[in-house]
């Protein structure tokens, strides 16, 4: 469950929750079979998703970086997306900062990395987008969102 659930249930230890602390369970019911779904297609899809962003990389100006670091990046792109998955089923887009997108951009810092891994989250959203079904590719580029973003930006 996401830390507000989790953070609710545990501070409600010998009282009922409020309507206002039953909300966002309200809501993480509601979303749960578009959230399942999504889960099983990354599931499914992911090696796919990702070796067509390489093949794509691999005819644009980064071919040599592909060349080279292709098979890290892929790794890296593939437990991208086990970390989105996860937080899109769990419905934690918190935990998915706390614990995966810090994470990334210290080690794409301290490689000097962020500007091809920025490129290379962007393509992988383009593919999202083009194979995965509406909702199901909005929710994923949310947190393709947040991870390009911090790598540009910072937190």
């Amino acid at each position: 469950m996401n830390h507000i659930l989790s953070t609710s249930i545990r501070e409600s230890d010998g009282r009922y929750l409020s309507d206002s602390e039953l909300r966002p369970l309200a809501q993480f019911v509601a979303s749960f079979d578009t959230r399942f779904k999504t889960y099983t297609r990354l599931r499914a899809d992911s090696e796919t998703l990702v070796l067509n962003t390489l093949r794509q990389l691999m005819v644009s100006s980064y071919r040599d970086v592909v060349q080279v670091h292709g098979a890290k990046c892929q790794r890296d792109m593939l437990y991208t997306l086990e970390c989105i998955a996860k937080a899109v089923l769990l419905d934690d887009p918190d935990g998915f900062m706390e614990e995966y997108v810090m994470w990334m951009q210290n080690i794409t810092r301290a490689l000097h990395k962020q500007d091809s891994a920025i490129v290379a989250y962007r393509s992988l959203q383009a593919q999202v987008l083009t194979a995965l079904p509406e909702t199901s590719a909005q929710l994923i580029n949310s947190y393709l969102d947040k991870l390009i973003q911090a790598l540009s930006d910072g937190l």
